[in-house]
């Protein structure tokens, strides 16, 4: 019998037999990427109930149960020796002791005294004692050439100084500034003219929600990596610098922020809580409000801090590439699952940061299991990045895998908001072309069309950007690494981190670009050339010897 076959299907039989079965694997993975199961994972792991998943928190251990359960579930496959999806990362918490952390104020024939937690807060490191007298000084602001100057003609060695929490109007922070870092340089200033203690005024709003009956000093513990590998340590004016800048003539200051009620700023300064509104106002209103010394009254801050061991986990999971012996080589993508807790007495709720990348990486292990690339891919939901990068830190350096065989990290974080159409590639170009070139390709071919911006690549960015994420580490050992990120927002580490300001159509399409881009790199002939960096040549632990990685910092 014969068959005439017409001309346009024969084309069409052709043209289909010529689609590589790599084509029809992103296919079928593309598929299952689903943005209604992003939102569900979403709106369950960014809710307040976790209360900022901070490291280490019964919250965040929920979180990491949460995320290997459904690792399971999903049928990724555990890598750690242990046979399970959980790595333990050692960390050392500093908690504070709240009976015994307390303000004392002495004056008038009485002493009363002001309790951690109720009326006073801050971030304490260390146990000690601060006495001294009293010092207002505005805004704490020495600025004579703008015209501002809170500490002229002050004497405040061995002195409490009090300040106002606020800004000078027309003040702006730029994107990516940590809100809880607003005094910290003028706490710097103040301390390094010799005072004892520097306390912050609480603003009006945070007042306000104190007298209707939230507690605006909430506090949880933190932890951080016991042991601080040398090869990671990268320091930009942080609390060890503060610590080191402190001189012999006055002891360490034990806090980097610490604050106080209206009611207890009252006391201490022997003035209604209404005079303090009204220094809040005027401030407001561009005034300077007069600083002024504090007869009769002296002020003891008794800190004390518990010290102890403990855990988080990083969840690590893995789908077996599909080739005998490409399988032993690897694709690391990765985004941390911590958040930032409480800070300002609110639950930083860490929908975007990093939410986002966590149920990202659920979609992707679904999509890389309906068909595997040639090389294994690792999955890695990190914990500790806001306490330094702890989980990544301790991954690189006590990897499962040999990290001669990681062809790249592709890590997220904070991936579903601003442009619709635009990402930030932090780092995609600087020690492989064959990496940045990958993610133009298949973003173009794939036809997501995103807008790539470099501006973070750059080391010497005021703002650091290039080493405040989980890829740094992977650099620092000569593995091309990636951050993919879609910018700050003024939501950054704020109460205002929620489910419902992600763009869930951009995370949708993010993930979906993250996927084809370690399918991409999982199937090329070999590790993605180190060819960009004449000092990196090759992965390894030799690498955190080389300046040339640090780039000067």
């Amino acid at each position: 019998m014969n068959i005439r076959i017409s001309r346009p299907f024969a084309l069409l039989l052709l043209a289909l037999l010529c689609i590589s079965p790599a084509s029809f694997s992103q296919s079928r993975g593309l598929r299952t990427i689903s943005e209604k199961e992003l939102k569900y994972n979403l709106d369950f792991l960014g809710s307040r109930q976790f209360r900022g998943r901070e490291t280490p928190s019964p919250e965040l251990d929920i979180a990491t149960l949460f995320l290997g359960n459904r690792a399971a579930c999903a049928g990724l496959k555990p890598i750690m020796g242990d046979g399970s999806f959980y790595q333990s990362v050692p960390v050392t918490v500093t908690s504070v002791f709240q009976p015994g952390t307390h303000i004392t104020v002495s004056g008038g024939g009485s002493d009363r005294v002001w309790y951690f937690g109720k009326e006073m807060s801050g971030t304490f490191y260390r146990s000690g004692t601060y006495r001294g007298d009293i010092v207002f000084a505005g805004l704490g602001i020495s600025d004579p050439q703008g015209g501002w100057d809170d500490l002229s003609d002050l004497d405040l060695r061995g002195k409490i100084v009090v300040i106002l929490d606020a800004q000078r109007p027309g003040t702006v922070f730029p994107l990516g500034f940590t809100m809880t870092g607003r005094l910290l340089s003028r706490i710097a200033d103040i301390r390094d003219r010799g005072a004892a203690a520097v306390l912050s005024i609480v603003d009006m709003d945070r007042e306000k929600l104190k007298a209707e009956g939230q507690n605006i000093f909430d506090y949880i513990p933190t932890g951080s990596l016991e042991t601080m590998y040398d090869s990671q340590r990268t320091n930009f004016g942080s609390r060890a610098a503060t610590q080191e800048a402190d001189g012999p003539s006055r002891p360490p200051l034990p806090f980097e922020r610490a604050e106080i009620s209206h009611d207890l700023a009252a006391d201490m300064l022997g003035i209604t809580k209404d005079d303090i509104a009204e220094m809040f106002t005027k401030t407001e209103q561009g005034v300077q409000v007069p600083s002024f010394e504090v007869p009769g009254i002296s002020v003891k801050l008794d800190v004390e801090v518990e010290t102890y061991k403990s855990a988080s986990q990083n969840v690590v999971a893995q789908v077996e590439g599909s080739d005998p012996v490409l399988k032993n080589e690897y694709i690391v993508i990765s985004g941390h699952h911590d958040a930032r807790g409480i800070d300002d007495g609110g639950i930083i709720a860490g929908a975007d940061d990093n939410g986002s990348a966590c149920v990202a990486l659920l979609e992707i292990g679904k999509a890389l299991l309906a068909e595997r690339p040639k090389r294994s891919v690792i999955l890695v939901w990190f914990t500790g990045e806001e306490q330094g990068m702890n989980g990544s830190q301790y991954f690189v350096n006590n990897c499962p895998v040999p990290v001669e065989k990681i062809s790249v990290c592709l890590n997220m974080d904070m991936i579903g908001r601003n442009d619709p159409d635009s990402l930030y590639l932090v780092g995609s170009d600087l020690l492989s072309s064959e990496l940045d070139a990958s993610i133009n390709r298949v973003n173009k071919k794939s036809g997501l069309n995103f807008t790539f911006d470099y501006l973070y690549s750059n080391l010497t960015h005021p703002q650091h950007v290039y080493f405040r994420s989980d890829q740094y580490p992977f650099v620092r050992f000569g593995i091309p690494s990636v951050w993919f990120f879609s910018g700050f927002t003024y939501d950054y580490h704020t109460v205002r981190d929620v489910p419902e300001r992600v763009d869930y159509n951009k995370l949708y399409r993010t993930t979906k670009l993250v996927y084809l881009t370690a399918f991409d790199i999982g199937n090329m002939k070999s590790l993605v050339r180190l060819d960009v960096n004449p000092a990196v040549t090759s992965r390894g632990s030799h690498n955190l010897k080389e300046r040339s990685l640090f780039s000067g910092q």
